[in-house]
């Protein structure tokens, strides 16, 4: 009877672990694809901030709890191929750029980019905007 018992709990100890760990790693896949999705929002966000964007390359991004707010760190390039390294905040739910650090304004020029961006997003993968 003992034996039984034992068992059992083991058992049910082996289901619950399992089961918290897939969920555990759907919960990081969601975080993960809502953070690419915030990403690719930003791309069009910067679009209307910016003019002759050629390509977005982030090289990190992550979401801040306290702000509700991402910080997103790209390598944007223009028409003419000239490169600038800035940092930016993102506010997802206001599709809305925040704070953006100006760093080349010969490459960071003001206006409206109507052409497709090409973007590598921070896990690698590549689209258009």
């Amino acid at each position: 009877m003992k034996k039984k018992w034992v068992f059992l709990v083991i058992g049910l100890l082996l289901v619950v672990g399992i089961g918290g760990e897939v969920y555990m790693d759907k919960k990081e896949e969601r975080k993960e694809t809502e953070k690419i999705e915030a990403e690719r929002m930003s791309v069009v966000a910067l679009k209307n901030k910016y003019a002759d964007i050629k390509s977005v390359e982030f090289e990190k991004s992550g979401y801040d709890e306290m702000t509700g707010a991402y910080a997103m760190f790209v390598i944007m390039t223009n028409q003419k191929n000239e490169s600038v390294k800035f940092s930016f905040t993102f506010w997802k739910e206001r599709e809305e750029i925040g704070s953006a650090g100006v760093k080349d304004r010969e490459v960071q020029v003001k206006g409206v980019t109507t052409n497709e961006v090409r973007v590598i997003y921070s896990n690698r993968d590549e689209g258009e905007v």
